[in-house]
């Protein structure tokens, strides 16, 4: 990976040179018009309010100013959640929604290595071509869902070494946004959700097919008190919110006819 990772920096310094970027530019050089900025923010409404959500719930654990940047797929930034003084710094840095994290933007950095590699890349201050992050630790991982990229997470801390422990930090991260993407969006797969075992989906079935919870319990020869508690169970491993949704998610999964 060492290596994958010099020679990829190594090329986008060629890359850098070729189209003429100048290492001293000290803002990005692409950015969004704002009806294509609006456009994109509409489209990556439900990612950009899991991200706030997910990040939110951890920011108060974190000693130091990190800064958190959600990237779409195409490498615009779609939303920064940091505190005031660095929001305003990086702000003055051209730094906001729509800016453009692309090499002919503003250089070799952590964003447009993994967007290249699709994988986790972590950058030094003295690795980034422009002066823009010549301050700035990053590591930036994309997020998958179904095997498709939709985005880019970026955690950077200026004038400050990073902390091992955001190596780890930023892939459980990654890993709750996913998770939660993929709820609130309905494309969870059976394999992310807490098994439903033979009897439930028994019950679930005829549950879809209209039977009472008494028939369920003489056919399956179960207690009616029994078959509440596994409905219970089952809109719980669902993660649906009544057995209405529960049967509709059971028959998007496949796990039903």
């Amino acid at each position: 990976m060492g290596d994958m990772k010099s020679n990829e920096i190594l090329f986008s310094y060629k890359k850098c040179l070729e189209i003429g970027l100048t290492k001293s530019i000290v803002t990005p050089l692409i950015s969004l018009e704002e009806e294509e900025l609006k456009r994109k923010l509409q489209e990556n409404k439900k990612l950009i309010e899991v991200f706030r959500k997910c990040v939110n719930k951890v920011r108060a654990q974190l000693k130091k100013r990190y800064i958190f940047l959600l990237v779409d797929s195409e490498g615009y930034l779609l939303d920064v959640l940091c505190n005031r003084k660095i929001y305003k710094d990086i702000t003055d840095l051209g730094i906001k929604r729509g800016t453009s994290f692309k090499e002919e933007s503003c250089g070799t950095n952590a964003i447009s290595l993994a967007m290249k590699l699709k994988q986790p890349i972590y950058l030094k201050p003295e690795e980034h071509y422009c002066d823009i992050f010549k301050q700035w630790y990053c590591i930036a991982t994309p997020f998958y869902i179904d095997n498709q990229i939709v985005g880019y997470l970026d955690i950077s801390i200026i004038e400050h070494n990073m902390a091992d422990e955001m190596m780890g930090f930023i892939d459980l991260l990654v890993y709750k946004i996913v998770n939660e993407y993929k709820r609130e969006m309905g494309l969870e797969s059976q394999e992310d959700l807490e098994k439903l075992t033979d009897k439930q989906i028994e019950i679930i079935k005829k549950c879809a097919k209209g039977y009472t919870e008494l028939a369920i319990s003489m056919e399956l020869g179960l207690k009616p008190s029994t078959v509440k508690y596994h409905k219970k169970e089952i809109i719980k491993k669902l993660r649906v919110k009544n057995f209405q949704q529960a049967i509709a998610k059971a028959i998007k999964l496949n796990l039903i006819d």
